[in-house]
């Protein structure tokens, strides 16, 4: 965006405050694959929950009826569907559904909570076994892309606003993939993915000296929890492929992690996985006068229609008055003796303000107000920023080598040096580099699979596809898309860069020549209503060029109503000339609704952060002591701008200049003083 982004995540105080204890300080998570059901016997996998001591359970193979049949045993609470269930010792206050994947928010103690999600993604195909057979890591890269991360990402969008509070947020299950950080040189998606989402893998936490691959793993090999039953690996791969994440910043300390099976649990093991044992300790953060640490947190886009407000209730507050509006008119909706409230029937793509006024002893202490704008319904959002191979950064589409290993072999992924690949606004960009393509299969295959038909047609006819490229020198005809996916011969593709730095395509036209340069970053956005006839270019957020096009013509695009991929990039089948160039691509967005032109000048230039992907939370820690701090945080977009303020009132001040660094020293200090963190400054 133009505007500044600001994330805050912690306020703190160089001086010492005393904690107010939690009620909870410690829970044991356990992840368990029970076997279809309960394995060799649905007894001893209950009685391998009880005797593990295990609060929160994430259950795979499981349903409905063998979770409400391992709760009763228990006397736990239950939340259950698909083959993914989840058993808590403690009540049960919220569920979520992501796909085949389950979410539970409990209650520790009152006003005290936690997350707990679970997932069992696809078991083939699987990529140890592509591995062993002699497959190359970009051809099990791309199939962990098209296969596991569409359900992962939907679950982890699911998961966006848990893990952005300050709650403690856990996630398990049997992923059927192993993890990046036990192998010497493999990315593997979705580990990657849920460290990207701000999670930490519980186990390598705790086990952080653990060997990785090559050579392979054994069995028995500490933390392999495929599989303890030799007779049920016949190709003797070996791998940690079921997991406990938690969220970073909240207070949760991972104490021990442990995988089960007969040698320390129960004995004839019932399961064909090995459990995973995962005990934390909970430290809360500590209140202020008033209500802190909103969710979901200021500034938060694509928020649900009907969000559970929550937040850290003051210290010495008794009730709270939550108020909710648009702009600068806020309304009382509330006034709660719990600091989590679901609000609901709220409009789309909405501004909304909203603050907690606290309500004390001594009298009414005013909120800050925070601010989170909702999620369109109208529309699907597919964003890609390269961070992680092909695997998207918002919802749940799929891009994939169009042929494989001849693609593949093609790109590069890396990040811009300021001098080869110039940096994006002075700040350092991951990039996807594709080749001028010579074969006519050649490119990468876009799905978007929440997508129908719309726009009164049999194809998507209204839509939005934005790109953050450069093109090395010279200019040459550059193809952006083919809305044919397969590419016959012959067919030409649907959008490009032409030689002479004009923008367009004979069939809608053509911007002004010398638009484009060589070697500069631009944000391109086309944008169709193909049922209204309009299709208008953008540079920059600027528009420079308005055509026609029809309803299910050239450039509708297929839907998840059609068989096979949707879209091919950079690439098209006329072999009469050199209609292709070499390109650095930062980030990719696809949504099917036309975005206005306010909507797309507000998106301006690129931006090294991505399009509408928000950066990460920023997390600060402090060291050292109070005559020698040193202020150290993550996540983010630099620049950063540290802020200090003796009260908080809002008077903050720069402490020091902007800086692309991630720590601080603050100096010696006599009085209290508060610091934050800006991101992207200016």
């Amino acid at each position: 965006m133009k505007c500044r982004s600001t994330f805050l995540s912690l306020l703190f105080t160089v001086s010492t405050v005393t904690a107010i204890a939690a009620p909870v300080t410690q829970v044991k998570v356990l992840s368990l694959n029970i076997w279809v059901q309960g394995g060799l016997s649905l007894s001893n996998c209950i009685e391998a929950i009880r005797t593990s001591g295990a609060d929160l359970v994430g259950l795979q193979e499981c349903n409905g009826t063998t979770a409400t049949t391992i709760a009763t045993s228990l006397g736990f609470y239950v939340f259950s569907g698909g083959d993914s269930s989840i058993v808590s010792r403690y009540p049960i206050v919220n569920t979520f559904v992501a796909g085949d994947s389950r979410g539970a928010t409990v209650e520790l103690s009152p006003g005290q909570r936690a997350h707990l999600f679970d997932c069992h993604l696809t078991a083939f195909p699987y990529g140890p076994y592509d591995l062993k057979n002699g497959q190359s890591v970009a051809y099990v890269t791309n199939q962990e892309n098209s296969v596991r991360m569409p359900e992962l990402s939907q679950l982890l969008s699911a998961m966006q606003q848990p893990i952005s509070s300050f709650e403690p947020c856990f996630l398990v299950g049997d992923f059927n993939a192993p993890s990046h950080l036990d192998y010497a040189a493999l990315p593997w998606p979705t580990s990657v993915a849920c460290v990207q989402a701000g999670l930490l893998d519980a186990y390598r936490q705790v086990h952080s000296t653990n060997r990785t691959f090559p050579p392979g793993f054994a069995y028995q090999d500490p933390g392999i929890t495929w599989t303890p039953r030799l007779s049920e690996e016949p190709n003797g791969v070996f791998d940690r492929i079921d997991f406990i994440y938690y969220g970073s910043g909240d207070g949760v300390t991972p104490l021990t992690t442990v995988e089960l099976d007969e040698r320390n649990s129960i004995n004839p093991w019932p399961s064909d996985h090995r459990a995973v044992l995962g005990t934390f300790s909970l430290t809360p953060p500590i209140p202020l006068a008033k209500a802190t640490l909103p969710g979901p947190a200021d500034q938060s886009t694509n928020v649900s229609l009907s969000p559970a407000l929550s937040w850290l209730a003051g210290s010495n507050a008794t009730s709270h008055a939550l108020y909710l509006g648009q702009g600068a008119s806020l309304s009382l909706v509330s006034n709660t003796t719990s600091s989590v409230l679901q609000v609901g029937a709220l409009q789309p793509g909405t501004l909304y303000s909203w603050r907690v006024d606290e309500s004390t002893a001594g009298g009414t202490i005013t909120g800050d107000i925070w601010n989170f704008t909702t999620k369109s319904l109208a529309s699907h959002v597919y964003e890609w920023d390269f961070t992680n191979g092909l695997a998207p950064s918002l919802g749940n589409g799929i891009l994939s080598y169009a042929d494989g290993n001849v693609t593949s072999n093609l790109t590069l992924f890396g990040t811009s040096d300021g001098s080869s690949v110039p940096h994006m606004n002075g700040v350092p960009v991951k990039y996807l580099r594709a080749p001028a393509f010579t074969g006519i299969s050649n490119g990468y295959a876009a799905t978007f699979p929440a997508s129908g038909p719309n726009g009164g047609g049999a194809y998507i006819n209204q839509y939005t596809m934005v790109f953050d490229i450069l093109l090395p020198p010279p200019i040459n005809w550059f193809p952006f898309f083919n809305t044919s996916p397969s590419n016959p011969s012959g067919n030409d593709a649907d959008f490009y860069v032409a030689p002479d730095g004009s923008l367009g395509i004979a069939a809608i036209g053509y911007s002004a020549v010398g638009l484009i340069a060589p070697n500069t970053w631009y944000r391109i956005a086309f944008a169709a209503d193909l049922t209204s006839g309009i299709v208008t270019y953008y540079i920059n957020g600027n528009p420079v060029c308005t055509g026609s096009g029809a309803i299910d013509g050239r450039h509708a695009i297929f839907s998840n109503a059609n068989a096979g991929t949707d879209l091919l990039l950079f690439n098209e089948g006329d072999s009469s000339g050199t209609y292709t160039h070499t390109v650095y691509l930062s980030s990719f967005l696809f949504m099917d609704r036309p975005m206005t032109a306010s909507e797309i000048s507000a998106l301006g230039g690129p931006n090294a952060r991505g399009i509408l992907t928000p950066a990460p939370p920023i997390i600060l820690t402090l060291t050292g002591s109070a005559g020698n701090s040193v202020l150290s945080w993550s996540g983010g977009q630099s620049p950063f701008q540290v802020q200090r303020s003796l009260a908080l009132d809002g008077s903050w001040q720069n402490f020091g200049s902007p800086t692309t660094a991630t720590n601080m020293s603050l100096g010696a200090t006599t009085n209290p003083s508060f610091f934050r963190v800006l991101g992207q400054w200016p």
